[in-house]
């Protein structure tokens, strides 16, 4: 049986230009239960006014915000995120949380892709340690993203990373995982409890950033199976790379997305 509750992200929507109104239309459309909310800046992406406006969206179609996601990649990070510009990661942290509290959340992703491989571990620890607590303090987590190519780069530097950080969880992209070279099914039942949040993408190995519609290189039925079995969380699909490079609209990545889990049922 399925306990985990499937949901579109509005990133994958960015590329096609669709505004924060054609895509709340679409992904409600489409079927998905709730949509996750993905941001570079709380001043920008959530903005109360924006905010406000997709507060009336979520109920004129019934299609609530269920994830937030914190993205810090090196072009707005160049100095590193939680291993350099600490004290701006905190304040974006902080503004992030409150949006979560208000929309009765009790999670945060954070994706510090802006952190390079060979990074210092202790930087990285005592900077997430700093964003667990002023998350906390507002009553919400931090689920990390691990990536190819970061200083938390695969499933067991992330179990590391949230060892050395206790009260932080993981946030598995199966994308990520299959350009890692990992099986995402066998990362589930590793991150076990510590797996509190996905994303959902297919990618070839060696390529993390494809964000390719679900099925186009993987079987998915062992990672549907592996995440009926233990996960009771949000999975967004993440997709956003499949639009970028011209394969595919977000919708239509989504729909394909959508037809290969059905499959995996």
């Amino acid at each position: 049986m399925r306990h985990w509750e499937l949901c579109d992200a509005d990133w994958n929507h960015w590329p096609d230009g669709l505004a924060d109104g054609d895509i709340w239309r679409e992904v409600a459309a489409a079927g998905f239960r709730g949509l996750e909310l993905g941001a570079y800046s709380a001043a920008d992406q959530l903005a109360p006014p924006r905010m406000a406006e997709r507060e009336r969206l979520a109920s004129v179609h019934r299609l609530p915000v269920r994830a937030v996601l914190l993205s810090l990649p090196a072009e707005h990070w160049p100095q590193g995120a939680l291993t350099g510009d600490i004290d701006r990661v905190v304040a974006e942290v902080a503004a992030c949380a409150a949006v979560c509290v208000s929309l009765g959340l009790d999670l945060l992703g954070l994706s510090p892709a802006a952190d390079p491989a060979g990074a210092p571990w202790s930087r990285l620890i005592s900077g997430l340690a700093r964003v667990r607590d002023v998350a906390a303090a507002r009553g919400v987590g931090v689920a990390v993203e691990y990536k190819p190519g970061t200083v938390t780069a695969t499933c067991t530097e992330a179990l590391r990373l949230a060892a050395d950080v206790p009260g932080t969880g993981v946030l598995l992209s199966t994308g990520h995982a299959w350009a890692g070279g990992e099986d995402p099914a066998e990362s589930v039942r590793r991150l076990d409890s510590l797996l509190w949040h996905v994303h959902l993408g297919d990618a070839a190995e060696g390529v993390p950033d494809s964000g390719m519609p679900l099925g186009r290189c993987h079987d998915v039925r062992p990672l549907a199976a592996a995440l009926d079995a233990t996960y009771s969380g949000v999975a967004s699909l993440d997709l956003q790379g499949a639009v970028t490079v011209g394969r595919s609209t977000g919708l239509a990545a989504s729909a394909e997305s959508l037809r290969a889990l059905a499959g995996a049922a």
